[in-house]
């Protein structure tokens, strides 16, 4: 299998902790991916993902799966995994936290990509406060719903540790963990998970 993304990106980063967790790791080769806005990658638009988007996973029949959640979905079966919950409820449940937060990530994508592409003077600065303002919310609604996510570690908490610390990595002038003592110490010790260290985003 080969899967195309960045470092960088918290929806590689998830797909990443679970072919660890489901150990599918050594099973699937990096290959490193560039898509950004007003630059296309053509090439890779052409013959992975016409819409430009990572992560992308070329399974190992040559199918092409695009989303990171149905990447992992994918990479669960073949795993034979419980990192989607199979029991119905728990599915649900996971699913639904996972969209919560799965939002917001892709909120705080875009208020990057506003504040470090767009040139200054078209930038829109109540947008960008309106995404950073979700990511917030989402995870004043975690901290308020952490028992659900601390049951087992799955996808909803793969994408909730890809959040935070996403948002310290790109927003790092902010304090993303005060006010939040419950998510700061299951994130923290989340964190010493193999899964979690191996994926962390690089610093430069």
């Amino acid at each position: 299998m080969k899967l195309y993304g960045s470092l960088t990106s918290p929806f590689v980063r998830a797909v990443r902790i679970a072919a660890i967790e489901l150990k599918l790791a050594d099973e699937i080769e990096f290959v490193a991916t560039v898509v950004k806005p007003t630059a296309p990658n053509r090439s890779f638009g052409k013959d992975v993902n016409p819409v430009r988007r990572v992560p992308a996973l070329e399974t190992a029949n040559g199918e092409i799966l695009v989303d990171s959640r149905v990447i992992i979905e994918h990479l669960n079966n073949v795993g034979r995994g419980t990192f989607i919950p199979n029991e119905t409820g728990a599915r649900v449940a996971c699913l639904n936290r996972h969209a919560i937060v799965a939002g917001a990530t892709e909120a705080l994508v875009s208020a990057m990509y506003e504040t470090r592409l767009r040139p200054a003077e078209f930038q829109w600065p109540d947008w960008v406060d309106d995404q950073i303002d979700k990511a917030e919310k989402a995870l004043d609604w975690a901290e308020g719903n952490l028992d659900g996510f601390s049951q087992s570690f799955d996808l909803s908490v793969a994408a909730l540790i890809c959040l935070l610390d996403y948002a310290e990595f790109r927003f790092a002038e902010r304090d993303w963990r005060k006010g939040r003592a419950k998510l700061d110490g299951y994130v923290s010790a989340m964190s010493a998970r193999s899964s979690i260290r191996e994926t962390t985003p690089p610093v430069a």
